[in-house]
């Protein structure tokens, strides 16, 4: 939008203010808004107090999501749903230390399986220790039976020394990735002398559902199916994961996690649209989800990594950042009576100029870390102070990706919000869809998009809530850079702490030998 369609459209919000106290519109004597404003009323009453819908337009912050790097422990745990590739700790379903006694150290085996995520088959697992592969250190004393998830498994993880209490042949755990961990302490040994090290699963995690790759879709090819998972393949595109979450996850014909909406609730054009859109940026996802949860919640964390928000209607459908191309030019022929709002510019507190985009970074053990500031010159001037907002990226593992995604945001902050109450035939436009508004009465010459459609019943007259649509923003935003901040001095490893640890013990039986040769004074 022009700073002269801006400039026009402040002037006639203002200009509103005078009629609404019933001085007239006439009474803005020697303005040209004066000679039309019968015509204006009848087509749109325009007013400047529709903040309450930009803060509806516009999503907020989401809460930044918890560590991937510390084991979950706790009674009732819930179920964990990992999506992309990347580390998780896990979540601890079993702990027990067994065992006869060996080289006067009882029970001297530990096992623990923990579950890394459901909604399996997933496609990779591999064990990790101090966020590596297990080393030869632990030869002899560690080892692992790790499962994809299959549904159903045929049979439970394995302990490496048998009797483990509370875990049997039916202790299975189907559909989930999982790792049983078993641990031997020997008090002759150096490993784990300084307790155990940290534990975890590097994986590319679960599959999706990809509508493009489904010959039954309009301009699908290939063999997925719906529902079919065994038809369905690893991906870290966010797309495909928010079509997928949306559906749900199924298992013997139940669903085990994920929305549960019915297939045709879904809009998997957009999708498609989308999932091509962030092959084409290189937008990819990598994050932790819970349930029982907030599954809206995330969802839209989910859409977040790939640049996206949900819009819910008669059928879900996504807003992606895109350029698009307006499908119909609304002009005051298909204008309704009715009220018709636009604001000359988002209220002062609503815009930023200033994002701080926050990742899950690999290169600090998976924590949630801040790239670089995002500022806008040109904003920061007109608003004349910093406007700052910090935006976590819970699902983005690339500092360029979450730099992309916040200039996106600081963008998003500043387009106009605005209603407009069409005859019956624009009824067939649909949330996400993108109209050219062009009412030369207002002044009006832009693009939005609908982010709301309610039509009335009784006259089949439709009401679009709409947000402008700057296209030039995507060259400014694709163009963004992201730079990683430092990575601290590594710590020790495992192996060098248990070596530290074990120098500092007494050798093995030095307590018995020196009182056997002491002398005992009487």
């Amino acid at each position: 939008m022009s700073k002269g369609v801006l400039k026009t459209v402040g002037t006639i919000a203002g200009a509103v203010a005078l009629v609404a106290t019933g001085v007239g519109a006439f009474a803005v004597a020697g303005s040209a808004l004066a000679a039309t404003a019968a015509s204006v009323a009848s087509i749109a009453t325009v007013v400047s107090g529709v903040s309450s819908l930009g803060a509806q337009a516009l999503a907020k912050p989401p809460p930044a999501r918890g560590s991937v790097s510390q084991i979950l422990i706790q009674p009732d745990a819930p179920q964990p749903y990992v999506m992309g590739e990347g580390y998780f700790a896990g979540v601890l379903r079993h702990d027990t230390g067994y065992g006869e006694t060996l080289k006067k150290v009882p029970n001297p085996y530990r096992f623990m399986p923990v579950v890394y995520s459901g909604g399996g088959p997933i496609e990779s697992i591999s064990p990790r220790v101090d966020y590596a592969a297990v080393s030869s250190w632990y030869n002899g004393f560690l080892y692992t039976d790790t499962q994809l998830g299959a549904t159903p498994e045929a049979d439970a993880l394995s302990p490496q020394w048998p009797g483990a209490p509370g875990w049997g042949t039916s202790s299975k755990l189907s559909g989930q990735a999982a790792i049983g961990w078993s641990f031997k302490f020997d008090k002759e040994g150096k490993v784990f002398a300084s307790g155990l090290p940290l534990i975890g699963a590097y994986g590319q995690w679960v599959k999706v559902y990809d509508p493009r790759k489904d010959d039954t879709q309009p301009g699908g090819e290939g063999s997925h199916r719906l529902g079919d998972e065994t038809t369905y393949e690893y991906s870290d595109n966010p797309a495909l994961h928010a079509g997928t979450y949306a559906y749900g996850r199924y298992q013997n014909d139940t669903r085990v996690l994920g929305m549960g909406l019915p297939a045709d609730g879904i809009d998997w054009a957009v999708v498609s649209a989308w999932a091509n859109t962030c092959e084409a940026n290189d937008w990819t996802m990598f994050g932790v989800l819970y349930e029982p949860g907030d599954r809206w919640a995330n969802l839209k964390d989910i859409c977040f990594a790939g640049g996206a928000e949900p819009v819910a209607g008669g059928k879900l459908t996504f807003k992606y950042s895109a350029p698009v191309v307006a499908l119909d030019t609304v002009t005051s022929d298909d204008l309704v009576e009715g009220i018709n709002s636009i604001t000359g510019m988002q209220p002062f507190r609503d815009r930023i100029n200033t994002v701080i985009p926050k990742y899950r970074s690999p290169s600090h053990n998976w924590e949630m870390v801040d790239a670089e500031a995002v500022v806008n010159n040109t904003f920061l001037t007109e608003d004349g102070e910093e406007k700052r907002e910090v935006w976590p990226f819970n699902f983005v593992k690339d500092a360029t990706q979450s730099t992309e995604l916040a200039a996106y945001r600081m963008f998003d902050s500043r387009e106009l919000p605005f209603t407009i109450n069409c005859k019956p035939h624009m009824r067939h436009y649909r949330p996400g869809e993108c109209l050219h508004i062009e009412i030369g009465e207002l002044g009006l010459d832009i693009t939005a998009i609908i982010l709301k459609r309610q039509i009335d019943p009784a006259t089949m007259t439709v009401t679009f809530e709409m947000l402008t649509e700057t296209n030039a923003k995507h060259a400014y935003c694709l163009g963004q850079s992201g730079v990683e901040p430092s990575t601290p001095a590594l710590s020790q490893t495992a192996e060098e702490r248990d070596q530290i640890a074990a120098a500092g013990q007494l050798p093995f039986g030095y307590e018995e030998s020196t009182l056997s040769a002491a002398t005992i004074i009487t």
